[in-house]
């Protein structure tokens, strides 16, 4: 780190300048005037950078020259005052400038004061042929009457280690220690601010904790990782000790001991946990002046990887809790209800709006069995811890108080492949359930409103036709021929109005549902045969190709049935003018939340246009020889109510083919208001 020191009034509106203008590699610390010069004496080396614009600049300066000559005066301030910075400042920065500019004015003065220390430097260090022969000569041994109060200090510290997930508080055991392993006078803890809040640069290194420093000075402090003495410890991975560091040529060691003396310390051992460096313990002179032994700084080195190691076990814990918290605040807020369970069967996940929508307090929830869940969400989340079968948006109903619920769970598994539980998530779909009967019914209503115009001419040509043969009867009773004609024309009218009316009442009013277990295969054959009491279909072939085994749905067999003889009847040509219906089933697991049928109806003779097509469950647009018919709406809506599915689309050959989706059989029967 290379320290610029800005000496400045309060509130000096070049402080944001400056900062702006700095380079990179510089780490500047503020203060005012009065405080500086009590900070100078403690800079081993470094840039002390005057604003000049105040009336107490030169004055400061006069004084600041007496008290550390050695260190490099930079002036700041407008163009004009530049003649007042020759006779005490090394160089002048004119305001306005480019940054390029004031980066070699920095690159400058820093050279310079490189220079200065290092000649001062040896002007302090004895001769010798090895700069830390009398450093590791008296290092080497340590008195052993220390060996059973060290083995307390590190026995309590061992116990603490593992039972303290807090940092700070681990710090200070750990500075206690250190004390009473070597009483250093003054000690700080450098430690990566991974966040920013505290350095200049997020990943930058502060002082967390100190003991004989100025607490202002260090707030101050931020050393990068790339220069210096971190830099210097993260290549060498070995303690850094002052004594030894006499090869002054090399710059990367040089800038790492203006930095360790700037914490006014003697040694730096790192801090590394798994080949990362999470900081540096600082040690000044011992309050006894007595040298650091070889055995005592193995012990430290050993100690620090420790304490590196629970450092990072701490910030691993603590990531754990506050994701923890952080999910569980989300689970707490989430609109849909979330339940988990571990591979055990206990419930381990219960948030909120699941406590609202099952009525069961979250305390009495969490850690019990499974089957304190209604039904059927127990078997559901059950099913899919065993079989791994994930449901997705399935629809069901909850027996108590018959709500409609969206469902999905999923299972959990861990790294290793196996099963840590299953998770559930579901919506309460009753408004929506409520919405779409109100717009359907709104739909109905709709349809209805514009049916009537053409339901009066459908009824008043029958009734016509009634009407006159009513008329014509006395006259022509003894015609055996007239009669007969009447009555085909007065069944065939009165046939029409009651099959129309059926449909009206079918589109337009709720159905009761009685549900069976049935074959689909026997659903099917009950709808051609409907059409053949009608006398329809006598001269059409019907090719079938049912799903080996038979396939069980849970239907009206009555209301199904008829809804697949509108589909034949109301479709395709071949029964008209005689021809072949083809019908294929099919199981597919992936349709519907267990499975489903797939039913597809075609013919050769049937060929319908592309608008056609959109318009073919249309109510108002669907005739049948003519008159109004709502044979295919009919069949929708009893398949949809079903909880199936109808599809129509054009094949290749432009033949209408027709596809109807079933859910596979879910639960047992009984009766549904649709």
């Amino acid at each position: 780190m290379k320290l610029v020191l800005f000496v400045s009034f309060r509130n000096s509106k070049l402080a944001g300048t400056i900062k702006n203008y700095l380079p990179k590699n510089y780490s500047l610390l503020e203060r005012e005037y009065a405080s500086a010069l009590r900070l100078i004496k403690k800079i081993p080396a470094g840039i002390v950078l005057v604003d000049i614009s105040s009336n107490n600049a030169l004055p400061w300066v006069e004084n600041a020259l007496r008290v550390r000559p050695d260190l490099t005066y930079l002036a700041v301030g407008e163009h004009e005052q530049a003649v007042l910075s020759e006779n005490y400042f090394f160089d002048f920065i004119p305001l306005p400038c480019s940054a390029g500019q004031v980066k070699k004015i920095f690159d400058k003065a820093w050279e310079r004061a490189q220079l200065s220390y290092s000649a001062q430097d040896l002007q302090k260090k004895p001769f010798s042929n090895n700069p830390g022969e009398y450093f590791h000569e008296r290092s080497r041994y340590r008195p052993l009457s220390y060996a059973n109060q060290e083995e307390r200090i590190l026995c309590d510290f061992s116990r603490a280690l593992g039972s303290n997930f807090n940092s700070e508080r681990l710090l200070e055991l750990f500075m206690d220690s250190v004390v009473g392993l070597v009483p250093a006078a003054k000690i700080s803890i450098l430690l990566k601010d991974n966040s920013g809040g505290r350095s200049q640069a997020k990943g930058n290194y502060v002082v967390f904790a100190q003991r004989g420093l100025d607490p202002h000075f260090c707030s101050g402090l931020s050393f990068n990782p790339s220069s210096g003495l971190l830099s210097w410890l993260i290549d060498e991975g070995r303690i850094f000790i002052a004594a030894e560091t006499s090869d002054t040529a090399d710059c990367l060691a040089a800038e790492a001991l203006q930095e360790l003396l700037m914490l006014q310390a003697e040694v730096s051992i790192p801090l590394i946990a798994l080949g990362e460096l999470l900081g540096a313990l600082n040690l000044g002179p011992k309050v006894t002046g007595a040298p650091f032994f070889a055995a005592e700084l193995e012990i430290l080195y050993t100690l620090c990887g420790n304490v590196a190691l629970a450092l990072r076990d701490n910030d691993l814990h603590h990531q754990v809790i506050n994701q923890k918290a952080y999910f569980e605040n989300i689970l707490q807020r989430m609109n849909s209800g979330v339940v988990a369970i571990n591979s055990e069967n206990r419930i381990i996940t219960f948030n909120s709006r699941a406590s609202s929508l099952l009525q069961l307090a979250r305390e009495e929830a969490m850690d019990s069995d499974l089957r304190l869940l209604p039904s059927p969400l127990g078997d559901l989340l059950y099913d899919t811890l065993i079989t791994g079968k994930a449901i997705s948006k399935g629809e069901y109903t909850l027996q108590k108080g018959r709500i409609p619920l969206e469902i999905s769970t999923f299972q959990l598994p861990d790294s290793a492949g196996g099963v840590l539980g299953s998770v559930m998530i579901f919506d309460d779909i009753s408004e929506r359930k409520q919405l779409e009967a109100e717009r359907r019914q709104s739909d109905q209503l709709d349809v209805l409103n514009k049916f009537v115009s053409q339901l009066a001419h459908e009824i008043k040509n029958p009734m016509v036709a009634i009407q006159t043969f009513s008329e014509l009867l006395r006259e022509k009773y003894d015609d055996s021929s007239f009669r007969e004609y009447f009555t085909y024309t007065v069944r065939q009218e009165v046939k029409r109005l009651n099959e129309l009316v059926e449909q009206l009442i079918a589109f337009s009013s709720p159905l009761s549902y009685k549900y069976t277990v049935a074959d689909i295969h026997e659903i099917l054959d009950l709808g051609l045969l409907l059409l053949q009491e009608q006398g329809m279909g006598q001269e059409t072939t019907v090719e079938t190709s049912y799903c080996k085994g038979g396939l069980s749905v849970k239907a009206d067999k009555t209301l199904l049935a008829r809804a697949f003889s509108y589909l034949f009847q109301h479709s395709f040509k071949a029964l008209e003018k005689g021809g072949t219906i083809r019908i294929n089933t099919s199981f597919e697991e992936n349709l519907f939340t267990d499975g489903g049928v797939r039913i597809n109806f075609c013919d050769l003779q049937t060929k319908i246009a592309q608008e056609d097509l959109e318009k073919l469950f249309d109510p108002l647009s669907m005739r049948l020889n003519g008159y109004l018919s709502l044979g295919l709406p009919v069949s929708r809506k009893i398949i949809e109510d079903h909880g199936g599915q109808i599809k129509a689309q054009r094949r290749i050959d432009k033949h209408l083919e027709l596809e109807v989706l079933l859910p596979k059989i879910n639960g047992e029967g009984g009766e549904k208001g649709a």
